[in-house]
């Protein structure tokens, strides 16, 4: 059974990126941490370096959820999330670390930038389950790409 503060921060971090152009928010006990905008992998690689620690036990809602912002969400022990579209990949992450998510849509696959193939982070990715190494790669090439 999910705990009722995890479904009301599900419900907030629904509310921000419905009525907002955030792409990430992290809400804990109703609060909000934090809110990102931006595109691929980046605003919720900044929101785990800001929050740090505090990220433990809050709800991440994310525009797009795919295998490497799962792994992200695992890494930072998040106590839920939510996303508008989210991978059948990314689900099974949540379920097997026991983290409860909420989608309002399933999709196939997260696509590129030109919309003809998949994401290059869940390309990067598609070899490893490991939370640790998915934050190791990603925090590694976001920086070699700024």
């Amino acid at each position: 059974m999910v705990r009722q503060e995890i479904i009301d921060d599900m419900d907030r971090a629904r509310e921000i990126l419905s009525t907002t152009d955030c792409s990430i928010v992290v809400v804990k006990n109703g609060a909000i941490l934090t809110k990102k905008q931006g595109n691929g992998i980046k605003p919720i690689l900044e929101a785990i370096e800001e929050l740090g620690q505090d990220t433990k036990g809050s709800t991440i809602g994310d525009r797009i959820l795919g295998k490497a912002s799962a792994l992200l969400c695992v890494y930072s022990k998040v106590s839920g999330v939510y996303s508008r579209q989210a991978t059948k990949t990314a689900i099974a992450v949540l379920i097997r670390a026991g983290i409860p998510g909420q989608t309002d849509e399933m999709i196939p696959y997260i696509k590129n930038k030109s919309r003809d193939g998949l994401c290059p982070f869940e390309k990067m990715l598609s070899d490893t389950d490991s939370p640790e190494e998915a934050y190791r790669i990603l925090k590694k090439t976001l920086n070699e790409i700024q």
